[in-house]
């Protein structure tokens, strides 16, 4: 069995390698995560943005009461459960005639790679670059999302569409049982 600390992506797997380079050619350079890259810097910047962790996680709000707590796992949970999802990146196939871009409308034909994302249904998919949140037009960081509606989002705006933010601290979830009564 193959353990991935012994596996040399460019020489046993060249097909997944070629696949990550399409990919990301049809990214902006500045958001390909190359190691040291400007691309890498934006990476961990929209990481803390499109996923706050005091949205999922008690240990990162302030002062939430044991109710509260309780309340933010529950939301937590039902999140993840009903609208979290990852985008999964490979070529349209060839074999199919094509399809239309979720998002902008244009054509992926066979061959081109192409983001799918299983909640949204069989067969739906966005070209890479088109693979955006719904409210801040932001790409999705490492292909995570959020499906509500038949729309794409962010972890941040998803959170924001079932509950006000606060502007002040930033957390979402002052006042939770309303959501689940």
């Amino acid at each position: 069995m193959y353990e991935v600390e012994n596996l040399n992506f460019e020489n046993d797997c060249p097909s997944f390698m070629f696949q990550v380079h399409q990919y990301y050619s049809c990214l902006p350079d500045d958001k390909v995560p190359y190691v040291n890259s400007p691309g890498e810097k934006s990476r961990i910047k929209q990481l803390l943005h499109q996923l706050p962790p005091h949205d999922n996680e008690v240990r990162y709000c302030n002062s939430l009461d044991e109710e509260e707590k309780r309340e933010l796992k529950l939301f937590s949970n039902q999140r993840k459960r009903e609208n979290l999802g990852r985008g999964n990146v490979r070529p349209f196939p060839v074999t199919m005639t094509g399809a239309i871009c979720e998002q902008c409308g244009g054509q992926i034909n066979g061959g081109d790679i192409a983001v799918f994302a299983s909640r949204a249904g069989h067969g739906i998919c966005w070209h890479p670059q088109c693979f955006v949140c719904t409210i801040c037009n932001e790409l999705l960081v490492d292909l995570i999302y959020f499906y509500q509606d038949g729309k794409i989002y962010c972890g941040r705006h998803h959170a924001e569409c079932l509950k006000p933010r606060c502007a002040a601290c930033d957390e979402d979830f002052e006042n939770l049982r309303p959501l689940f009564l």
